[in-house]
């Protein structure tokens, strides 16, 4: 059995637990990009089969990236035979658990008559209404029980992905992308932290029209697609991205793609383009991408779901949407995780932050419902920029403290009370490492922060396996030291870099240390 991390391991057991006591429903799991959705589907898929050993179960999704992504996947984690069948990657395979294009499938949902288990993957993509490949698909089987997943479980135009009447999906069991939870995973050194700064810059959409709920195309590359604009923005990109290594971004179409990639190169920068309609096989460019031979990639509305590089550390958005989707799958692709990579860049030229929100707490508005005034989605730092949610005090990358106006309205007054209540900041003066020894538990590192005239005190559990251990050596990396010991992290303490403040949950009997700003 492969190992897997502390938070995918409910999601299984979840999962049936779920379908045993809801007959004809079909389940959900949202997680964000990063997190590991193949692991998990492997983890459903091999803990079904030690269930029911003659179960056949079968991985659907319609974007080749994708259904590659999976084969190799589940065929790497569950050390089964797994069969691909995709016209589009030249295979017609069929084994008990098989990786399926649904183009090539729904109309022979007779060759798949046996198959019980479905999993959907990246289901946001399923289009809505009645008469789609899928809902085809599943016409002609026999009641299988299938679920999705997804790190976005909503559409553009249509809001959540389920829980309506004509929803493929009842219900969302288990969801990671929710703002605590995604921040933990950050916290916690599974998904990259990202830094979303407005740009000198930005695209007005005032102007543009919209078409099929997003904004119009031709209007927008009209407007945007044009050299001065080109030039400010690729200026402005190789200014803050000169201590970044690998930079992607998003433009309108072909064209804006290609003008981008020209003045970049222009600059000295190893650039290419890739789109749909590319005339040789854009595998060969992905890969390039890769393995360093260019710097940045310019896409036009293909690696928004499905891609994996885990060296992004930039992001530049020259495109702007409305679409909560697009927005959070583009940012998305900077949350993985990779060795001297700190935080992810995000160049939010197009807006699309402050208009949609941040990625973890994305606005999803659903049919007919205009949005009536209501809180801001987002708020901008005066001295550097950030952009941050309308809850944050203090800026994390420059520290300037927001000053809160008091409202007479009861939403903003409760908000305000809870945070000063539950999640204080406070001012570090002195930090103190020493060794805590506990019989028959390996050495720990207590560390005693000094905050005026009170202490606050946490155990970093350097020498444990597991959860614990992780988190520990993740904390002395983020502060700049290596160790795989209490004492070595005590005899290197003097190099730890120190918090300026830290923000402590004071409700509980022991406070907790939640977060940190340097």
């Amino acid at each position: 059995m492969f190992d897997l991390r502390p938070y995918q391991e409910p999601i299984a057991q979840k999962v049936f637990d779920y379908m045993s006591k809801n007959k004809g429903k079909h389940p959900l799991v949202a997680c964000p990009t990063g997190s590991g959705k193949t692991v998990i589907a492997s983890d459903i898929i091999e803990k079904a089969l030690r269930k029911w050993p003659k179960t056949h179960i079968l991985v659907i999704s319609h974007v080749q990236e994708i259904l590659d992504q999976d084969y190799k996947s589940i065929s790497f984690h569950t050390k089964r035979d797994v069969g691909l069948y995709s016209a589009g990657l030249g295979k017609r395979q069929i084994h008990q658990i098989t990786v399926a294009g649904i183009q090539s499938i729904y109309r022979t949902p007779e060759l798949f008559k046996a198959y019980k288990l479905i999993i959907i993957d990246e289901c946001h993509l399923i289009p809505p209404g009645k008469n789609t490949m899928y809902r085809k698909f599943f016409a002609g089987l026999d009641n299988p029980r299938y679920l999705g997943l997804t790190a976005t479980p909503f559409r553009l135009g249509s809001g959540y992905i389920y829980g309506e009447e004509d929803s493929l999906f009842h219900d969302l069991v288990y969801d990671l992308t929710e703002m605590h939870k995604f921040n933990k995973l950050i916290a916690d050194g599974y998904l990259c932290n990202l830094k979303t700064q407005a740009t000198d810059i930005e695209l007005d959409t005032d102007n543009i029209h919209m078409m099929g709920g997003d904004f119009d195309k031709k209007e927008m590359s009209k407007q945007f697609d044009v050299k001065h604009i080109t030039n400010k923005a690729v200026q402005e990109i190789i200014t803050k991205g000169k201590d970044y290594k690998k930079w992607l971004i998003f433009a309108i179409d072909i064209e804006h793609a290609e003008h981008i990639a020209e003045e970049l190169s222009k600059n000295g920068i190893p650039t290419m383009v890739i789109h749909s309609k590319m005339e040789f096989d854009r595998r060969v460019v992905i890969d390039s991408y890769k393995s360093g031979i260019f710097k940045c990639m310019v896409n036009v509305n293909v690696l928004t779901t499905g891609f994996d590089d885990p060296e992004i550390d930039l992001i530049a958005l020259l495109r702007p949407t409305k679409s909560p989707v697009v927005h959070v799958q583009t940012i998305g692709r900077g949350l993985r995780i990779a060795p001297n990579k700190d935080h992810c860049l995000i160049l939010d030229f197009a807006g699309n932050t402050e208009r949609l929100g941040p990625i973890n707490d994305v606005h999803v508005r659903k049919p007919g419902k205009a949005k009536k005034g209501g809180d801001p989605i987002t708020k901008k730092c005066p001295e550097c920029n950030t952009v941050h949610h309308p809850s944050v005090k203090i800026c994390d990358y420059c520290g300037y403290k927001f000053e809160f106006k008091t409202a007479l309205t009861a939403h903003s007054g409760s908000l305000e009370v809870i945070a000063k209540k539950t999640n204080g900041w406070f001012k570090v003066s002195d930090v103190v490492y020493s060794l805590h020894e506990k019989a028959n538990s390996p050495d720990m590192v207590k560390v005693t922060y000094q905050c005026g005239l009170r202490q606050f005190k946490e155990y970093v559990c350097i020498e444990h396996k597991g959860y614990a251990g992780h988190k520990a050596r993740h904390w002395a990396q983020y502060r700049g030291v290596e160790a795989e010991s209490a004492a070595q992290l005590i005899k290197d303490s003097q190099d730890l870099k120190s918090p300026n403040r830290i923000q402590v949950d004071t409700h509980n009997k022991y406070p907790v240390i939640t977060d940190f700003s340097f």
